[in-house]
């Protein structure tokens, strides 16, 4: 028990019993003093009473300063009893005055503490009006507002689905019924009708509403009594404003799982027509080839034959890479792309491009630059690998007959750059960023060879797991060509320190 709550408890006792305790103080007061200033002690010790306990024990302490001092300085002494006109005055003036005093005093302090739990009040306020906007969640919203609360934590406990608000003190002194009820309001299924009766079921119960228009969130019991001056209007907005932000995370929520619907069926719908022609035009051709090859191979000459199965073999290998990239595109979007890093040179990584693509480069050719100092590579080599191969395959894809791909490797700004430039068509700027969407195509050149669509978005994603960066630019040495200018993709990986035990594996 706290010296406030101690002085609360024997109120009244001190209350009469301090000015007969004050008296012989005031005697020796009298020995250097005229008579006359004593009632001034009583009247001080009156407001203090009045100063830090309550004005009605502060009319007791005057009462009972009255008849003390009547008691011991007004005549006859040792009798309540007066008779001198001038003592009658004066304690009839002392008692006035300590009562007034006293009131004065207590309606100032109570008009302080409400200035104060105002101001208080504003703080919380600003302090969640901050914090609500940013909720991103039902959690967030009453997370900030378990924090506002924080001061009256043993006057309030918030009522909610994932708490054990039983163990509360304010819940354990409730009858089991009145927890059955709390339970009951908590499983409340809200409709228009039931929101309309919340404040009568507010004031039956004895508890303050959370709720988004769809279900009951939380309940908030607090005991007002004992949190004095508590300003109720402000308090009835903070919880309006805590209603409303709930309900924003609602909507927000239903937003977001309406936009994911939205881009599952995108999705599925754009795989099926992947699926649809990129897949049946290579398999379209396969069994075209084969059956010729099967119906009249006895009327075929070598040449022919190995003409059409290598057909086969190319559309094979074309069906390959779309079903590769469905299945990189899969594990991307589910976040299942492991990467264990090792060690590698940026040598031995494009000569295993170069080797996937030498069926594909018939009429094109690739050059290639690596800068000496070029250091060691820090990266899961087969994700690297087919980065490069799809932009590889992208350019050979827009790139006019016997045009080179030219591939740079430098260091820049603690950074290893890939520079894969191709003298293509190109790729107009404001089209650059969506080459990287999902199932973007290009509208120019043969459908055929513009493919699924994927290519570019699973070398972002590779490129991208590793802590690098891809982006598009115009090819430098063919600025001011017309028809072909081409275009470079830049990949931009993170050098590492040589020492693999120092560097986690992460997972995207």
């Amino acid at each position: 028990m706290n010296t406030e709550q101690l002085l609360r408890k024997f109120a009244y006792p001190i209350g009469i019993l301090f000015p007969w305790l004050l008296t012989p103080f005031a005697f020796l007061v009298t020995d250097s003093l005229p008579k006359a200033n004593v009632p001034l002690l009583y009247i001080v010790m009156v407001v203090f009473i009045a100063i830090n306990v309550t004005v009605e024990l502060a009319i007791i302490n005057a009462l009972s300063s009255f008849f003390a001092f009547s008691f011991f300085f007004a005549e006859p002494y040792g009798s309540i009893m007066i008779h001198q006109d001038e003592d009658l005055l004066t304690i009839s003036l002392f008692l006035l005055t300590s009562v007034l005093v006293g009131y004065m005093a207590t309606k100032h302090k109570k008009n302080v503490q409400k200035i104060r739990m105002r101001e208080f009040m504003t703080d919380i306020e600003l302090e969640l009006l901050e914090r609500l906007p940013k909720a991103i969640d039902t959690k967030d919203v009453i997370e900030a507002l378990r924090d506002a609360l924080k001061p009256w934590r043993e006057h309030c406990v918030l009522i909610t689905h994932d708490d054990n608000w039983a163990t509360h003190p304010m819940i354990r002194r409730l009858t089991n019924l009145r927890k059955t009820y709390l339970e009951e309001l908590l499983e409340l299924r809200l409709t228009d009708e039931v929101i309309k009766k919340i404040p009568e079921l507010e004031q039956e119960h004895d508890v303050y509403f959370l709720y988004s228009s769809r279900q009951v969130i939380g309940l908030l019991r607090i005991a007002a009594e004992n949190i004095p001056h508590l300003p109720r209007d402000i308090f009835l907005l903070l919880l309006h404003q805590v209603n409303i932000s709930l309900e924003r995370t609602r909507l927000a929520a239903d937003l977001e799982k309406e936009k994911i619907a939205k881009e599952n069926e995108l999705l599925r719908s754009s795989l099926l027509s992947s699926v649809s022609h990129d897949f049946r035009t290579p398999l379209t051709t396969m069994i075209g080839a084969t059956s010729t090859v099967l119906e009249f191979g006895e009327h075929l000459d070598k040449q022919q034959t190995k003409e059409l199965l290598s057909t086969v073999l190319e559309e094979a290998e074309r069906l390959n890479r779309y079903t590769q990239n469905l299945l990189d595109m899969t594990r991307l979007g589910f976040g299942q792309m492991k990467l264990e890093c090792d060690w590698v040179s940026i040598e031995e990584i494009l000569g295993v491009v170069k080797k996937r693509l030498r069926p594909l480069l018939i009429r094109n050719y690739l050059t290639e630059s690596i800068s000496p100092d070029m250091p060691s590579l820090y990266v899961h080599a087969a994700f690297l690998e087919q980065a490069i191969f799809n932009i590889i395959d992208n350019a050979i894809k827009f790139s006019p007959p016997d045009a080179s791909i030219d591939i740079e490797c430098t260091t820049e700004n603690n950074k290893i750059i890939i520079m894969i430039c191709d003298q293509g068509t190109g790729i107009p700027e404001d089209e650059r960023e969506k080459v990287f969407e999902r199932f973007h195509t290009a509208e120019k050149g043969d459908r055929r060879k513009s493919g699924s669509g994927l290519g570019l978005t699973i070398c972002r994603g590779m490129v991208v797991a590793h802590g690098g960066n891809v982006s598009i630019l115009p090819n430098p040495k063919r600025i001011g060509n017309k028809y072909n200018p081409g275009c470079c993709l830049r990949i931009e990986l993170p050098i590492h320190e040589q020492n693999p035990q120092q560097i986690p594996k992460t997972e995207e």
